[in-house]
């Protein structure tokens, strides 16, 4: 290989010099460098990965072209020299090759994206699969190419997928509900055969834990489990100072996972008696509702989420609701909230339900933190005469809820649509912040 002195003069060698200038960096000091500098070389190694990853499809589809490791290299297939090469996992090394001619050859926007440092490695196989889906139409797919770009600006891989499931039940919705249903049924199917809990002794005094499941399964389990592990924090019977509670979440877990089962130990209830009846929230549009539709078969045209983002087959949200008390919450036009069903006179279950219904998840950019973990933050406080209505509550986690209250952060609901948005603190030498919902990935 071209060792990296003088004036490079082959690709190699570009890349050589470029790893050693990088290694200039390799005894850095970075405690002793300020949070810009720690924030600025993530976001610019990140740019650089992403571009080095670019070059690297670049290079791999043309190895492939020209069937480099089969016939010179003696290879099987140009996915196994890559994925020996790079140590990488056989599944990676293949999507990895797979993509690359994708990348090249017809998903060029994307690969330009990542030129740029723009679209991450991740990002771009999301955007390469889901438009691999879509219907042929070459119109279609650069229209879905372009809304998955735009939308990676502003999510994650994680987020960016799901994203790209509702864009090819947009582009192809009879076909994607029926893919969706039966791969959905097939895994519930498959989970619900394939349960277990095992209780083993670790050999150092305690035990582990391990089991799988259902969705439906882990639905209660997190309903049942996480409102019990709130921290505690303790005071000192000397000086009556409060101590922070020193179990991490994993433990406060763990703990209300053993509370709950003492609890089912010293109740004299028996086991087919579980008190109050679960509650569903179906959600709908007035136009909907004005239709008169039986809410027993609004399980029936796709999958459920819970409100921790779980998805339920059809079937499994039809079982759920013969033990459940149905709360219709109706949407208007921008998907406000209009009006919630409520099982009791009691307005604070109804107006929860309706934050819930509005926010799905902690409504702080970038966060998305199931209700189970969130407060209603109210904008206006309750010190200031601040109401307790939807006009006035946001949902947010705890973390966040502790941004609001003690950092220049705002939030208010926005005055076209009712849903809350965020005003960032001014960053020394940047423009004026502006209201958002979302987060760019790369401030």
């Amino acid at each position: 290989m071209e060792q990296p002195t003088g004036t490079p003069t082959t690709p190699a060698g570009v890349l050589a010099a470029a790893n050693t200038l990088v290694a200039d960096l390799d005894e850095t000091m970075w405690v002793a460098r300020t949070s810009e500098e720690l924030v600025e070389a993530v976001v610019v190694a990140e740019k650089l990965r992403a571009h080095l990853a670019a070059l690297e499809a670049g290079v791999l589809a043309e190895v492939h072209a020209r069937g480099v490791a089969k016939q010179e290299l003696a290879w099987g297939s140009t996915a196994e020299w890559f994925t020996h090469l790079a140590g990488t996992h056989r599944g990676t090394g293949h999507q990895t090759v797979r993509h690359a001619d994708t990348l090249v050859h017809e998903r060029c926007a994307t690969h330009a994206a990542m030129v740029a440092g723009r679209v991450s490695p991740e990002q771009a196989a999301v955007i390469v699969d889901a438009v691999d889906r879509l219907p042929t139409d070459a119109t279609v797919r650069a229209d879905g190419e372009a809304f998955l770009l735009d939308a990676a600006s502003r999510l994650n891989a994680t987020d960016l997928a799901k994203a790209a499931r509702r864009l090819v039940e947009v582009a192809d919705p009879d076909a994607a509900e029926r893919r969706t249903e039966k791969e959905l049924e097939r895994q519930d199917r498959a989970a619900h055969h394939g349960r277990f809990l095992a209780i083993v002794e670790d050999g150092a005094g305690g035990i582990r834990l391990r089991g799988r499941g259902t969705v439906e399964d882990a639905a209660a389990i997190k309903a049942a489990l996480p409102p019990l592990t709130k921290p505690a924090p303790s005071v000192d019977p000397v000086t009556g100072a409060e101590n922070v509670d020193p179990r991490d979440h994993g433990a406060r877990l763990w703990d209300a996972l053993v509370e709950t089962c003492r609890h089912a130990l010293t109740t004299d209830l028996p086991p087919d008696c579980h008190g109050a009846r679960p509650r569903i929230a179906v959600t709908t549009s007035l136009e909907v509702l004005q239709q008169r539709i039986d809410w027993a078969t609004l399980g029936t045209a796709g999958a459920a989420v819970t409100d921790d983002g779980l998805e339920l087959t059809p079937a499994v949200v039809r079982r759920m609701a013969c033990d459940a008390d149905l709360i219709p919450i109706t949407l208007g036009t921008h998907g406000e909230v209009l009006d919630v069903g409520r099982t009791s006179r009691l307005v604070t279950p109804a107006i929860w339900r309706a934050l819930v219904c509005r926010d799905r998840h902690c409504a702080f950019p970038g966060c998305t933190r199931p209700p189970v973990m969130g407060h209603a933050h109210h904008i206006v406080h309750w010190a200031d005469h601040g109401e307790t209505s939807l006009e006035n509550l946001v949902l947010l986690c705890g973390h966040h809820h502790r941004t609001i209250h003690h950092t220049p952060w705002q939030v208010r609901l926005n005055p076209t649509d009712g849903k809350p948005e965020f005003l960032p603190p001014q960053r020394p030498g940047a423009p004026p912040p502006t209201w958002i919902r979302s987060r760019r990935r790369r401030e």
